[in-house]
This record gives structure tokens, C-alpha cells and sequence, in this order.
């Protein structure tokens, strides 16, 4: 087993969950990131602060962008209590986190979220244009974090900053 294998969280989703419930979790991940990349910000030094704040501003661009798709299927919008409270616990456990850990932390997350978010696709056809927005902003966040960990800081937000949702 890898390391990255071996730090892996618990499945997000199963084979058997149905569109809608893919829908809810992306749409609440993107929740979830936006309010942890902005607390884990309050928290670092000036220029992993700036960083943290264009990867919460991608994860509200993200969500924002979801929104019709979400309406179409007849889903709410608004955060779950539980997500809020999930992300503020993260970013309190992710306090005394090192950056290297919390960049290397990126591949492993990234993974789970690219079988979610490309699975979208494959249940719904209709809403490829959506589901490929998702795998995009994914592949950007685990580039980010590749950069991020081999000491490329000065590159790392270009796939980020790149994407067409970010102009």
C-alpha cells in the first residue's frame, strides 16, 4: 500500500448512490471547501493565505455554478448545518497542520472527488457540461497541491487561476 493510498478518507460515495445524492454531496463539498480554504486562510502566513483564499474563491465559483444544475434537479441550495459544522471542525483539527502535510493531503481527496464528480456524468448525460466544470476544478485543486509539494509555489495557482469559471 501507498502512503497515498494509506491516508485515503472513507469512500464519499457509493456505486449505488443515484444522481441526486451525488448532486447534494458535490454541492455541499463545494460548501465545505469554500468555508475551509477561508478559515484555514485566517490562519497562515501572508502568501499561503492568499493561496487559501483563491482556492475558497474556486470552491464558491464551483458551487456557484452548480446552482442550475442542482435547481433543474429539484435539489436545495442551501448549506447543510452539518456541512458548516463539518468544515469549521476541519479547519480547527487542520490548525497545527503543516503545509507540506496540507498540500500533500490534496491527491488523496482529489481522487475520491474525481470518480464522484465524473460518475455525475456518467448517471446524467445531461449534465456533462457540469460534471466536466467539476472534474476541472478537481484536477486544478490536485494540481495545486502536486506544485504546492514539490516546492513550485510560484506556479502553483495557474491551473486554478486558468480555469474559465475563475475569469
Amino acid at each position: 500500500m501507498t502512503d497515498t493510498e494509506a491516508e485515503a478518507p472513507e469512500a464519499i460515495f457509493s456505486p449505488d448512490d443515484g444522481v441526486d445524492s451525488l448532486w447534494i454531496k458535490s454541492y455541499q463539498g463545494e460548501i465545505l471547501g469554500e468555508i475551509l480554504f477561508t478559515r484555514l486562510a485566517d490562519r497562515l502566513a501572508a502568501d499561503q493565505a492568499r493561496k487559501m483564499r483563491v482556492l475558497s474563491t474556486l470552491e464558491r465559483k464551483t458551487k456557484e455554478a452548480l446552482v442550475p444544475s442542482l435547481v433543474r434537479a429539484g435539489i436545495s441550495t442551501e448549506p447543510d448545518p452539518d456541512t458548516v459544522s463539518a468544515a469549521e471542525g476541519l479547519a480547527d483539527a487542520l490548525a497545527t497542520t503543516t503545509w507540506a502535510d496540507l498540500v500533500g493531503s490534496f491527491e488523496a481527496i482529489t481522487t475520491q472527488y474525481l470518480a464522484l464528480y465524473r460518475r455525475i456524468g456518467e448517471l446524467d448525460p445531461s449534465e456533462n457540461e457540469a460534471s466536466e466544470l467539476l472534474v476541472a476544478h478537481e484536477v486544478a485543486l490536485r494540481e495545486f497541491g502536486r506544485r504546492e509539494a514539490r516546492g513550485e509555489s510560484g506556479t502553483s495557482l495557474d491551473a486554478i487561476t486558468a480555469l474559465p469559471h475563475m475569469q
